[in-house]
């Protein structure tokens, strides 16, 4: 329900519900963001998000790292939704909010 930002549902339940919320971390005030990754991300994942990082482009990380173009468009698609992001500014921003960078 916090990546959906449902709160509605929580909010009508009634007061006996709060004593559950009051244990689960809050959502980032500003975008509704999770605090954490969805899933940690893998060493390779990682490898790609520093290059991201650098602003190097999708070919520019596939020589670096002697993988094809196509695993590392993979690669990203999966540190975009593990980062809960749909684009590679905000993949950096989100990492270094979370200390990944």
């Amino acid at each position: 329900a916090r990546h959906e930002r449902l709160r509605r549902p929580f909010r009508e339940a009634g007061p006996w519900i709060g004593p559950y919320l009051a244990d689960a971390p809050a959502m980032g005030p500003e975008r509704g963001a999770l605090p954490f990754p969805v899933e940690p991300l893998s060493g390779r994942e990682r490898d790609v998000l520093l290059r991201l990082a650098q602003m190097m482009s999708t070919e520019d990380i596939a020589a670096d790292l002697y993988v094809s173009v196509n695993t590392v468009k993979t690669h990203l698609k999966s540190v975009y939704r593990k980062l809960a992001v749909n684009r590679r500014n905000d993949a950096v921003r989100r990492a270094r909010e979370l200390d990944l960078l």
